[in-house]
């Protein structure tokens, strides 16, 4: 029977160490992450893993080197251009900071290089960007955070690129001329935000916030405001379109994966399902989300097209239908209260009653 990575573990480490180890192994089975030893020349008499998800690595694990014999496990990042956007909170960037792999000239990595690291450039960065000696119990949120960012980059790369280029080239919907916000109304305007029925005792989240085009509008009208989306640099953007307000917390994620911690009194989004493939899924999790007596409102793009096409790019996406998105709110569990329409969009009003908790 082959040799899993928990036996070289249990092998090899004991205590804390050991339990530690365990948790982050659960972690990464528990988020898909695939298993390979690498048994390569230079590493034949060794133990040491690739962590790989969809065949891209995301890390990399040694236990019990003997050329290191100061460290029981290691694990390594692999690099990837997630880790250059200001979008994790405080702790982690200073943990992540903390276990940089700086450059020690092995020649594996050509001296190293220059690399901004969420919003802060450093000198001579060893192609792994981040190393962590014997992980602490204090440092899995880290590693947990890092895998995470690697997978969302991974399974949405064409979609992050998209909206990443969007800022570079300075389209931001926040600072719009009049007669473009005009427009953009047809999809979620006055009556949209009226049907979210704000008070300054609710929680609210949006389910794609972008650079905060609704979220401006929004977060002053309730008690705390968190918005996620999949794109770094559009969440930097968003945290600076909203610095004034002191109840908002920005995630760079994906919803239908994302541990949030508490439920909502109200959730919405517009213009994003056309993003998520498994729709049924990205509901039935709202509705999880959801306080007794919360409210979902979702805006649809009426248009068809299995495609956006910007000229330089076109990014795929999957339309959604007004017949589908009553089946699958019903489906969930949710009442759903009301469907009306704009000029281009379908809104539909669904609530969490107490029968559905």
């Amino acid at each position: 029977m082959t040799k899993q990575i928990e036996d070289y573990i249990k092998e090899n480490l004991t205590g804390e160490d050991q339990a530690v180890a365990f948790e982050f192994i659960s972690f990464l089975r528990s988020n898909n992450i695939e298993f390979y030893k690498d048994n390569a020349s230079c590493w034949k008499d060794k133990i040491y893993y690739w962590l790989n998800f969809k065949n891209e690595c995301v890390a990399f694990i040694a236990i019990k080197d003997p050329d290191e014999p100061e460290n029981l496990w290691t694990v390594w990042s692999d690099d990837c251009k997630v880790f250059e956007a200001d979008i994790v909170d405080g702790k982690i960037k200073n943990t992540a900071w903390k276990h940089i792999d700086f450059c020690g000239h092995c020649g594996s990595c050509s001296g190293g290089k220059s690399k901004v690291i969420f919003g802060k450039e450093f000198p001579e960065v060893c192609g792994c960007t981040f190393r962590i000696d014997n992980p602490s119990r204090n440092e899995l949120p880290f590693l947990k955070r890092m895998v995470e960012l690697c997978k969302l980059y991974i399974s949405n790369n064409g979609i992050i690129e998209h909206y990443d280029l969007l800022i570079d080239e300075n389209n931001d919907p926040v600072h719009d001329p009049e007669l473009l916000r005009e427009y953009m109304d047809k999809w979620d305007g006055r009556q949209f935000i009226d049907s979210l029925q704000l008070t300054k005792e609710k929680s609210v989240l949006e389910i794609g916030v972008g650079t905060g085009r609704l979220a401006v509008r929004v977060a002053p009208e309730c008690r705390g405001f968190c918005g996620i989306d999949l794109s770094p640099k559009t969440i930097k953007r968003a945290k600076e379109n909203l610095k004034k307000q002191t109840n908002v917390t920005l995630v760079c994620g994906n919803f239908t994966e994302y541990n949030f911690e508490h439920k909502f009194d109200v959730i919405y989004s517009s213009l994003t399902f056309m993003h998520i493939k498994d729709k049924q899924r990205a509901i039935n999790k709202v509705k999880s989300l959801l306080n007794i007596g919360g409210r979902f409102v979702l805006s649809i793009d009426k248009n068809q097209s299995d495609t956006i096409d910007y000229e330089t790019r076109k990014i795929k996406i999957y339309p959604d239908s007004k017949e589908d998105i009553v089946k699958y709110i019903t489906q969930s569990g949710m009442n759903l209260i009301k469907v009306f329409e704009t000029d281009f969009a379908f809104i539909f009003i669904a609530e969490m009653k107490q029968n559905n908790s």
